[in-house]
């Protein structure tokens, strides 16, 4: 048996629900670059600060992709099988492979395209508030919006069907699951793979499916077909992080609007509104465990040296939260001075869903304040129950009355 790692570990323990761990506050001070020990046994760097963050997240010589060894992690589950990882996608390539599938993505997802996209996320959201209404309260407003409205929306957008959301919540929720047991996540990954291997093999075949995943499916890249095993990496990238990550942004912001109710009429105001969704992105950045990348040269960077080989883990919930880059970092505050947030990343890996995130959670939130004005949890928001081992952070419900 190896010797335990000298270091120490990983900062995870919040005492806060809307504050990340109070280590960060010390680390971005006095030691912005630190060597920290996983869960996983691996060794690592972790960067806290906000310029540093950037700085690396824009660095060419750190790779994304974690095919090649075990990367730091919290999971100490030793028999997943290769199944269980997902296949290849924009989450495990490099420039040059990464920019031509980059650039397919992203021309699906502009910022304009997302705007225009509104009014059929607006009609979703009403939709499901009008089944909450008729229910009547209480109401998990986890359960019942903040997930199944980005759910049909990206399913909409790649033409999955809607009969299968619930389908992908579940697969999904079980992959996301730090100690969830191996057969488990294998089980998840296949049914999910084996679903988008059918649905892209259907579109390719029909080469007339005028969404996402259709013209995805029937892309050139480097001038030759794109392969059908990537095209369903992409598929199940955009699934899993198309739902789950603005599920919880959903979440946590109800939650901190019910401690900011002064600031919900804002929401009605579409400059005001976007303003007040950025300030809450920034406060929850959700990849609460950092991004992970791996050196392939060496890096010296803020007198720090950063061998080849080694892991750099890049935490933006303490990125977003740096006393020199925000004059009020710990609250929300639209009138601060606005250093853009980092909770999409950075760099040619910064998330491509990104716009489309922007205008759901402003959407949800807008609709749902404006049809229960007096909305309010059933207990004080420190006491629902938080995903804090999960690496996508947010609430596992929010029960609700009116």
């Amino acid at each position: 048996m190896a010797p335990a790692s000298p270091l120490p570990e990983l900062p995870r323990t919040r005492t806060n629900p809307f504050d990340p761990p109070a280590e960060y506050t010390l680390l971005r001070k006095e030691s912005p670059i630190s060597r920290f020990v996983w869960p996983n046994g691996v060794e690592g760097w972790l960067v806290t600060t906000y310029d540093s963050v950037r700085k690396l997240l824009a660095d060419p010589r750190l790779s994304i992709n974690r095919f090649n060894s075990p990367p730091p992690s919290l999971s100490m589950i030793k028999d997943r099988k290769p199944e269980a990882m997902l296949p290849r996608s924009l989450v495990a390539m490099d420039p040059p492979e990464h920019t031509p599938w980059r650039r397919a993505i992203v021309r699906e997802m502009t910022p304009r395209w997302a705007r225009g996209m509104e009014p059929r996320i607006q009609a979703i959201t009403r939709e499901y508030l009008d089944r909450i209404r008729d229910t009547g309260p209480p109401t998990d407003l986890v359960a019942n919006l903040a997930l199944p409205v980005p759910s049909r929306v990206i399913c909409e957008v790649l033409g999955v069907p809607e009969a299968d959301q619930e389908f992908f919540q579940e697969q999904a929720e079980v992959r996301s699951q730090v100690g969830a047991p191996a057969e488990q996540v294998n089980a998840a990954t296949t049914a999910l793979y084996g679903y988008l291997n059918q649905l892209v093999a259907d579109k390719r075949k029909s080469g007339n499916a005028e969404d996402v995943l259709g013209r995805l499916a029937r892309a050139e890249i480097n001038g030759e077909t794109a392969p059908h095993d990537i095209v369903v990496g992409q598929a199940m990238l955009l699934l899993i992080a198309g739902h789950e990550t603005t599920a919880n942004m959903i979440g946590l912001g109800v939650a901190t609007l019910m401690n900011n109710r002064e600031l919900i009429p804002d929401l009605a105001d579409t400059a005001k509104g976007t303003a007040l969704v950025e300030e809450i992105m920034r406060m929850h950045a959700i990849i609460q465990f950092g991004i992970v990348r791996r050196a392939t040269a060496d890096i010296d960077i803020d007198g720090v040296h950063i061998a080849e080989g080694d892991w750099v883990v890049s935490s933006l919930a303490s990125a977003n939260r740096d006393e020199t880059r925000y004059s009020c970092p710990h609250a929300v505050d639209t009138s601060q001075q606005q250093s853009p947030h980092l909770t999409f990343g950075y760099g040619v890996h910064q998330c491509a869903g990104q716009s489309l995130a922007r205008t759901e959670v402003r959407v949800v939130l807008r609709e749902l304040f404006a049809a229960f004005p007096d909305l309010r949890t059933t207990m004080p928001v420190e006491e629902l129950r938080y995903r804090y081992e999960m690496w996508v952070y947010g609430l596992y419900e929010c029960p609700v009355v009116w």
